[in-house]
């Protein structure tokens, strides 16, 4: 109804700018060609800033004086996903990283409800990336979530392969 276009659902304007024919048939196919549609999602992400080999969300230890602070937790909203504090800060303020990620990368907290209750994350710059397609929290989530199942399925195949 909005003129979204395509597998990715690109507007008139995202797909005049990210666009791309990935597979080098001389156009731009959204509608029919998923190279070109997943192609140009990936151009999407590398026009806003994503960073290859970077990671994108990493869960969130927090401290119990901490929990509740709302002043830190973005409670799944749309507004505030710009990483805009250090991990070095975050620590001082009793919210830890559970991977090893440079304290000097700029993160947000996260809350959002799990299985088991609330859980906090720290996205990255690679979630913000993903928060400028789609500007909800929960959405970025669903898709790095995706991604890394469909990751460890074809890290898989390629081991079945080798046997």
């Amino acid at each position: 109804y909005a003129g979204a276009m395509g597998w990715p659902q690109f507007i008139s304007s995202s797909y005049r700018h990210y666009a791309v024919d990935f597979n080098g048939d001389g156009r731009r196919d959204l509608w029919n060609d998923p190279v070109d549609a997943i192609g140009s999602v990936a151009n999407y992400f590398k026009r806003h800033g994503w960073r290859p080999g970077e990671e994108v969300i990493v869960r969130a230890r927090l401290d119990e004086q901490v929990r509740g602070l709302s002043d830190l937790a973005v409670e799944r909203g749309r507004k505030g996903l710009k990483p805009v504090m250090n991990l070095e800060t975050f620590s001082q303020k009793g919210v830890y990283s559970v991977d090893e990620v440079p304290a000097d990368q700029r993160a947000v907290l996260i809350k959002l409800q799990g299985d088991a209750g609330d859980e906090y994350w720290l996205g990255l710059q690679n979630f913000y990336v993903i928060t400028r397609y789609n500007h909800s929290a929960m959405y970025a989530m669903a898709v790095y979530q995706l991604g890394q199942e469909v990751h460890r399925a074809y890290q898989s195949q390629v081991m079945a392969n080798k046997k």
